[in-house]
């Protein structure tokens, strides 16, 4: 059951999910290059698949696509077998240069806003990203240009295996010295986030989007001009 008042009450820092909350809303940019990498196996992945598959980027979600019923069977029908491990890795390769080359020029506005409050009220940001640094080389420069400052950021390069896996926020935990893991308000767009938080003992925002109606999580926002607001209070 959802919370009702400030889900910031208390925290000691705010971490975001890299796509979805920080970038790229609802993960449309980050779809179509999932999408592109799959049509190299002559699969083609619909808008509601993708929905269907939002969570971490890269091997985990072409994992989670080649485990819907249809995409499978096309698979297997243009292939002539079913998806192998080898296949999953070698979709992520094909995958991560067509994410570095995509632009995403601005972070989310509201998530600009949002992270600026929330270190004016004196708490510690941050961001999880389960794809490398030198996928994300084009975002660190995005926001090293719109001046927006993250005390920390968790990629793939330190903690490998992303969400529902808790142990990127206990990397935030130990960076910043937070005793326990509630102090950490975790905001995320996808179920494997929501359940990271909960598997580690943080305090579980939603950010809920397209094809999103509600979420297994602590609180529920739809945009974080709502955080904004808590921040304010």
């Amino acid at each position: 059951m959802p919370h009702s008042g400030d889900p910031l009450k208390a925290a000691k820092a705010v971490v975001m999910s890299w796509y979805g909350v920080l970038f790229d809303r609802d993960r449309r940019i980050v779809h179509e290059a999932t999408r592109e990498s799959l049509r190299r196996w002559g699969v083609e992945a619909s808008d509601d698949e993708l929905v269907a598959s939002r969570g971490p980027t890269g091997r985990a979600q072409f994992e989670r696509l080649c485990s819907i019923s249809r995409i499978a069977e096309e698979f297997r029908a243009r292939q002539r077998r079913w998806v192998s491990g080898e296949d999953l890795d070698a979709m992520a390769r094909d995958f991560e240069p067509r994410l570095a080359a995509v632009s995403m020029p601005m972070p989310n506005p509201d998530a600009r806003d949002a992270l600026r409050l929330v270190r004016a009220r004196g708490l510690r940001t941050a961001a999880i990203c389960c794809a490398p640094r030198r996928a994300i080389a084009r975002q660190l420069e995005a926001l090293a240009g719109a001046g927006i400052e993250l005390d920390c950021i968790v990629t793939a390069d330190e903690v490998r295996q992303p969400a529902p896996a808790p142990w990127a926020i206990f990397e935030v935990q130990r960076i910043f010295e937070i005793g326990e893991p509630s102090g950490i308000a975790h905001i995320d767009d996808t179920p494997a986030g929501w359940s990271a938080a909960r598997n580690a003992g943080a305090r579980s925002i939603a950010l809920l989007g397209q094809g999103m109606p509600t979420a297994e999580a602590q609180f529920l926002i739809r945009s974080l001009n709502e955080l904004s607001a808590a921040a304010m209070g």
